[in-house]
């Protein structure tokens, strides 16, 4: 246990030695509607030798979630947490990191047992926690990656304080050996895992193939095949059109997810069937979104946006809806590490009362600038969330998480009345010191020459460049003509 012990406490102090701060841009209103970036922490923000100092920039750390104040970000079993199984042998234990919603501040690291034993030293020691959420009820859950040749896997409900998880039973994707079994990277749950004030719905999606996997729990029962309480898994028969890299368009036939597909599940409208999950996204690597039924016939695809510039690169995977007084919105992955340009990005629309895609406008892109442009060596996953909420003032917004393995995460917020947690910026301030002095003319000194890159913020006239006469704005501010 001492090394495990030493090895928190170093992820710790390199946490501890990195204060978030914001991505520096500037995301004009939409309509009614603001947005704010509350903190940052990203290899293109915080900076790549700070960024690579913590505990979870590796490819260990998979998925991100919102949990009861806190950012938890799920690190699957590393060489970087161990502890001692007897004199010669040690084993792996994953943890979760936890983060502040409120301001970034990390807290302290919590490593995962299972029956009061590190969670970790298996056979698929590295895949054990590939997954992480929240469901309906408040109740936290994780899961591990299941290959071809996993029949079935566990579903798990974990005490954030202890770190000790309890099984929630046993997910079966295949009866006998004789039934094809794909590999399911990520799942989406739906309902109350614990089955005591609700069902639960769970789907996961085959890695480079057709089928679809779904189990069904009634509010007090036990898992059950969730297609018609009959099958675990159907076949798809209807794609979306990929993407053409040769072409740049979207017209790539596929027959398959690709790589580390995506499964997102939709509320339903009406009380009784508010968890049903009859509607779900799936994102793959090959291919754009599209909306299914729980039939397996496709409602709506993002080959129907009218915008061309909308359609996410190929290779990233996630997407979340949210509603904000009255309205439908959405956010999805645009970006993969590879973007030209920009790296690990999402963008923020709002869909019409029918949600039809063809309807899609976009409102912004965050980060607006990137969040880094390093591989995550093929998790692909883009974890996205929006949480709603009331300020004082009884006025609506929505917390939004953005998280990319091996680039970084941040927190932002969206409504009519949202502003930045320090107050409304200072005209002039860019460095974010709280003044406006000879410190902010030298960044656009430097940003003119090239030196540096914040050119959303430096644009003080909003006139589209960084120039003489956001200089002389600032020089007239310091001299008290503005």
């Amino acid at each position: 246990m001492k090394k495990l012990v030493l090895s928190l406490a170093l992820g710790a102090l390199a946490a501890l030695s990195m204060s978030a701060g914001t991505d520096g841009q500037v995301y004009e209103q939409v309509g009614d509607y603001k947005l704010v970036n509350d903190w940052i922490i990203s290899r293109v923000h915080t900076g790549e030798l700070a960024y690579n100092a913590l505990p979870f920039a590796n490819n260990y750390a998979r998925r991100a979630t919102i949990y009861n104040g806190e950012v938890l970000i799920a690190q699957t079993c590393s060489p970087l947490y161990t502890y001692q199984i007897n004199d010669t042998t040690t084993g792996m234990q994953c943890v979760i990191f936890r983060y502040s919603v409120e301001d970034g501040t990390p807290l302290e690291t919590v490593p995962l047992k299972l029956n009061g034993a590190p969670y970790g030293n298996s056979a698929q020691a590295s895949l054990l926690a590939n997954n992480i959420g929240v469901d309906h009820f408040g109740h936290l859950w994780l899961a591990q990656y299941a290959s071809e040749a996993t029949r079935s896997f566990q579903l798990y409900q974990v005490d954030i304080e202890t770190g000790e998880l309890t099984s929630m039973g046993t997910l079966i994707k295949a009866e006998t050996e004789e039934e094809v079994c794909a590999r399911i990277d990520y799942i989406d749950v739906m309902g109350d895992i614990t089955r005591e004030e609700e069902q639960c719905n769970v789907m996961g999606c085959g890695a480079s193939s057709d089928l679809i996997y779904r189990w069904h729990a009634d509010q007090g029962g036990d898992w059950e095949p969730g297609f018609d309480g009959v099958d675990y898994h159907i076949q798809i028969t209807q794609f979306p059109l990929g993407w053409n890299s040769e072409t740049q368009t979207n017209d790539q036939e596929v027959a398959s997810w690709g790589f580390a597909p995506f499964i997102k599940m939709c509320l339903g409208e009406g009380e009784d069937d508010m968890y049903n999950g009859d509607l779900f996204w799936i994102d793959g690597f090959y291919s754009t979104p599209a909306l299914y039924e729980v039939n397996g016939s496709m409602y709506d695809s993002f080959n129907n946006v009218a915008d061309w510039n909308l359609l996410p690169e190929a290779g990233t995977n996630g997407l979340t809806e949210f509603h904000l007084d009255g309205k439908n919105f959405m956010i999805y992955s645009i970006r993969q590490y590879q973007g030209d340009g920009h790296g690990c990005q999402a963008n923020i629309v709002e869909l019409d009362e029918s949600l039809a895609l063809e309807s899609m406008v976009k409102y912004w892109q965050i980060p607006a600038d990137s969040l880094g442009h390093t591989s995550d060596s093929g998790i692909r996953i883009h974890s996205l969330e929006a949480i709603p909420g009331v300020d004082e003032e009884g006025n609506e917004y929505v917390t939004i998480l953005t998280y990319k393995c091996q680039n970084g995460f941040g927190i932002y917020r969206m409504g009519k009345n949202v502003k930045p947690h320090g107050g409304e910026p200072m005209k002039g301030d860019l460095t974010g010191d709280d003044a406006v002095d000879v410190d902010d003319l030298n960044l656009i000194i430097n940003m003119m020459l090239g030196k540096t890159d914040k050119t959303a913020t430096a644009d003080i006239n909003k006139d589209g460049n960084v120039d003489v006469d956001d200089m002389n704005i600032i020089i007239n501010i310091m001299l008290g003509k503005d």
